[in-house]
């Protein structure tokens, strides 16, 4: 079978190869995926960095999220073969992968592929963070990397809530979507972020803030917090950290924490991971709720499909279709 894979850390664009393995066997408690589809996402350049919350073994297939159907289960997988699944594990980006039955989410037959393949982290990490936000209809929420899919998820999951979105954007060709999708906009490269937050809110601030960059945005998005407000930290596009200034935190009464998807889920009961997922099916399932995809690359493409990435000029993800 084709895989991309690397053995050492560095840029994706520079030690990935593709090359032929060994189709893999099912062990105990796994499945045997034939892929449809994978994504490129931020954390699969983060492991290929070795930056990641786990580490690589070499030599190490690359991607960490794909669906595709079942074709064989091995000792202790109760799954059917023939079902579409989607997965958040590693070796995704190859023809067939194994993965532990507990780490697959069983999909309708009829899911169109390209939201499947994005299914197992994205809408999680969406699902997850609006449930640790407790937000309520009619509060405020603020999103930092507005044009990223999570933010584009949690703007429309949000807005199914009655819940008012702020989004931040770099540059204003950013912002004509997220406002179609119900979100308030900020450009931080031209705006002030504290007084354009307080013009929207009538100086009342947002109850919680999503931060995904870190650095002089995360810093800002503080200052943006009322009074008991939540900083929720999930990603860190930006290599600089936020300045925390005492006196923001304390006469607020601010609370800061992190998200990780492997905890949340971790902390699921097997009904709870199902209500999850159910929930999901039937809220992304629906033709009008919109998960873009840019371009789709055979696995030989593999270094325009790492390109066209990292230019990000296109809306939407960028997938491997097998």
């Amino acid at each position: 079978m084709k895989a991309l894979y690397f053995e050492e850390t560095g840029d994706a664009g520079h030690v990935l190869s593709l090359k032929q393995f060994d189709k893999p066997i099912a062990g105990e408690n796994q499945v045997i995926v034939k892929l449809l589809g994978s994504p490129i996402n931020p954390s699969d350049f983060f492991f290929i960095s070795g930056t990641y919350r786990f580490k690589p073994e070499f030599p190490q297939i690359a991607g960490l999220e794909g669906a595709g159907i079942i074709e064989s289960t091995g000792q202790g997988a109760n799954l059917s073969v023939g079902i579409l699944v989607s997965f958040f594990s590693r070796n995704a980006w190859a023809e067939y992968t194994a993965v532990y039955e507990k780490d697959v989410m069983v999909l309708p037959a009829d899911f169109p592929v390209d939201k499947a393949s994005q299914f197992a982290l994205n809408p999680i990490t969406a699902w997850g963070l609006l449930e640790r936000a407790g937000v309520n209809e009619g509060d405020w929420l603020l999103i930092t990397a507005g044009n990223s899919v999570v933010s584009k998820l949690l703007i429309q999951i949000a807005r199914l809530r009655n819940i008012n979105i702020i989004a931040t954007v770099r540059a204003s060709k950013d912002a004509a979507t997220l406002v179609a999708y119900g979100a308030h906009v900020i450009n931080v490269t031209d705006d002030n972020l504290l007084e354009r937050v307080q013009e929207i809110t009538d100086n009342k601030g947002v109850n919680v803030a999503f931060d995904a960059v870190g650095g002089k945005t995360g810093t800002d998005v503080l200052k943006c917090l009322q009074a008991g407000g939540r900083l929720i930290i999930y990603s860190r596009l930006s290599p600089d950290p936020i300045q925390l200034y005492n006196a923001d935190v304390l006469y607020k009464n601010i609370s800061i924490t992190g998200f990780g998807i492997r905890a949340y889920l971790e902390s699921k009961t097997p009904a709870q991971k199902d209500e999850i997922i159910q929930s999901l099916i039937k809220i992304i399932g629906n033709p009008e709720f919109k998960m873009e995809v840019a371009k789709s690359y055979a696995l030989d493409d593999y270094q325009e499909a790492i390109a066209t990435v990292v230019e990000g000029k296109n809306e939407g993800k960028v997938l491997f279709k097998f």
